[in-house]
């Protein structure tokens, strides 16, 4: 028992000691320090080495998310994609743009909560704008590193002759410096190419901001430039985060004369390794601290709520709760409302849940089971969207369509068996994650193995996000 205590302590003493150099990395910002995340590959290398050490045999996984809002949503993310596919043939390559046009880091900092931290990539690719306005941008970066161990490459805005834009670009270099991301100056690369072109901004563009043809070509390749693997560069953004421990290994792996397995770990996901390919049928009980996986509430979160009417951002910003969610599907229903939105009453009910009350959009609205929590007008995007199609050249106005509805649903990250994914072995590890969003501290994984069943496992993986332990998903 005193040996597991001081097992304990020693993990938060290092949780501590990380965070506290990340806080000191971050006081200071010079030239030094953007040049070396502004080297190809600085700070992502741990997603580089998985992609370029893939092969038929070995396919490793790599999760790749695009976030930010319209400039993302363009057709330069199709391209880096492409490229990566290409270059990577062997990787598992899971690749989503979750991206909302529209949506600058005061509303996206919202969303990112149904779409950065849950989906927990192994690399983001962020561009946003409104990083000067209320700290929404850095809060964003900061929780992908309290919350995943994501490496992050972010991307200062392309030059079109704005002063707020150089502001934010600066900003964001800060940030890049000060998280240890890795970092895409496109401000400088795009005036490097106006200067030697000689060329108007406009040049390269559409409309506002967003980029032509041309532009996006240039973009994807500033892009691409960047995602190298170089074992030489800084790598510091999410270095040692992520960790394999092997069945064997007897240091780690405490085996009990009632033929139970414990471990111990220090992070907020665990996956488990299959030893080869398995028959999809279960093989042992989990508990982490002693607990089942599903009774840890951090381990639920929320889909992004379904988009609003005619239109491709979500018609509410948040949904929250009050008391334990369930895994559940939800439906907001609109019964009544105006022609444009603004006004609107709801009933909300849940598939396993039921009917759970009816609120309206003027105010706030807590359902009966308190598992469905919906703010008031400032959560609500459907009446802001009518009335911006209703105004804008090239939109054909809309009005409330009746029977509404809004839809999200609750998603487990978790599980209370371990059973692997059936299928024909292709080489990908098939890992599946046993725990995820849990506190970021010491835990004590057991596994129950059931009887007569051979426990084909080869190892488990330890996800420990660099800044220790967060400090609240609501911070």
């Amino acid at each position: 028992m005193q040996q597991g205590l001081k097992t304990r302590l020693a993990a938060v003493l290092a949780i501590f000691i990380i965070a506290n150099e990340w806080t000191a990395a971050a006081s200071s910002v010079s030239s030094p320090d953007l040049a070396a995340i502004t080297r190809p590959g600085a700070n992502i290398q741990r997603t580089m080495r998985l992609l370029e050490e893939s092969t038929p045999e070995k396919r490793n996984t790599v999760r790749v998310l695009f976030y930010g809002q319209s400039i993302t949503c363009q057709e330069w993310w199709k391209a880096v994609a492409a490229d990566l596919r290409k270059r990577y043939p062997n990787a598992n390559l899971v690749i989503e743009n979750r991206a909302i046009g529209g949506f600058g880091a005061p509303r996206l900092v919202k969303v990112a909560e149904y779409d950065i931290y849950p989906n927990y990539p192994d690399l983001m690719i962020f561009h946003d704008y409104g990083c000067t306005d209320d700290g929404a941008y850095e809060a964003m970066i900061r929780r992908t590193r309290e919350r995943t161990t994501s490496e992050i490459l972010l991307i200062t805005h392309h030059e079109i002759g704005n002063d707020r834009n150089h502001e934010e670009s600066e900003l964001i270099r800060q940030i890049a410096v000060k998280y240890n991301c890795g970092l895409v100056d496109m401000e400088r690369h795009w005036r490097d190419v106006l200067t030697k072109e000689n060329l108007e901004p406009k040049a390269l563009l559409s409309s506002g901001p967003h980029l032509n043809a041309r532009g996006n070509v240039l973009y994807a390749g500033f892009v691409k430039d960047v995602l190298r693997r170089d074992p030489s560069v800084a790598n510091e953004g999410c270095h040692g985060t992520v960790t394999d421990i092997s069945l064997r290994d007897a240091k780690a792996v405490k085996r009990n004369p009632d033929g139970t397995i414990d471990v111990q770990f220090v992070g907020n996901r665990l996956d488990a390794i299959p030893a080869a390919f398995v028959d999809d049928y279960p093989m042992a009980d989990v508990l982490i601290d002693g607990r089942r996986p599903s009774s840890f509430q951090e381990a639920y979160s929320l889909s992004r709520p379904s988009p609003t009417p005619f239109g491709w951002m979500p018609a509410l910003l948040t949904v929250e709760h009050t008391q334990p969610l369930v895994v559940e599907d939800w439906t907001l229903s609109v019964v009544e409302s105006t022609p444009d939105g603004t006004t609107i009453r709801y009933r909300v009910s849940g598939s396993v849940t039921g009917d759970d009350g009816e609120g309206g959009n003027g105010q706030r609205f807590t359902s009966k089971s308190g598992r469905a929590v919906i703010d008031g007008k400032g959560n609500w995007v459907i009446g802001g969207w009518l009335d911006y199609i209703g105004k804008n050249k090239g939109y054909k106005k809309q009005e409330m369509p009746a029977g509404c509805k809004v839809g999200w649903r609750v998603v487990p990250h978790f599980r209370d068996v371990l059973a692997f994914p059936q299928g024909k072995y292709d080489g990908t590890d098939n890992a599946v994650t046993l725990i995820q969003g849990i506190s970021n501290g010491p835990h004590v994984l057991r596994i129950i193995p059931w009887p007569g069943v051979t426990l084909k496992l080869q190892g488990l993986r330890v996800y420990r996000p660099p800044l220790g332990e967060a400090v609240g998903k609501g911070n």
